[in-house]
């Protein structure tokens, strides 16, 4: 009899923990959602640096001082507090051909595929055309580029400086307006 109220404790000890246990396992999953959940990034990265290949040649070079990885987000995003450097290479074969991107700030969302370019944007293609500005976006998905603040492109010797820009990523087809509303270059349609 003493041996089965001994096993009786036993069991009733066992069941216990498991009961302790799982409510743990339950309370530290709903931890762990909130802390994803919060404004917090889910990641950070320091002088970070990456490169996409393509069949074995370079396509594109990023870098950042700091990158904050905001996955966890509701509307998910990647921020460079401290500046962005993008190259470019236009080419598979000579890699001296490259635009180059550099912003003081940059904030990429992920599911709309805009980009916001903050600070000391310039923008630099192969052909040597230039866009300087405080603020540029990005739309990745429409290839389309615009801002409203003030900016330079200097393009085949020429320059142009306005403050409002709506245009293709190629600027084949864009307006550019100053304060007064001038058009210097009408859309192609």
């Amino acid at each position: 009899m003493k041996l089965l109220i001994h096993i009786f404790k036993i069991i009733i000890t066992a069941a216990a923990v498991i009961c302790v246990l799982s409510s743990c396992d339950d309370n530290l999953k709903a931890i762990q959602k909130m802390q994803l959940t919060s404004n917090e990034p889910i990641g950070e990265v320091e002088k970070m640096l990456l490169k996409h290949t393509d069949s074995g040649y370079i396509k594109m070079k990023l870098s950042g001082d700091k990158m904050l990885d905001f996955s966890n987000d509701s509307y998910p995003y990647t921020e460079f507090p401290d500046g962005i450097d993008v190259t470019i290479y236009e080419s598979k074969i000579d890699t001296s051909i490259t635009t180059t991107i550099t912003a003081n700030y940059g904030i990429l969302y992920d599911e709309s595929k805009l980009i916001d370019l903050k600070g000391n944007v310039i923008i630099t293609n192969a052909d040597g055309n230039t866009f300087m500005g405080e603020q540029l976006y990005w739309d990745q998905k429409n290839q389309w580029i615009f801002t409203d603040e003030e900016f330079v492109i200097t393009f085949d010797g020429g320059m142009k400086a306005g403050n409002k820009l709506d245009g293709n990523e190629d600027l084949t087809i864009v307006q550019v307006r100053n304060s007064r509303d001038q058009f210097y270059r009408q859309p192609k349609l």
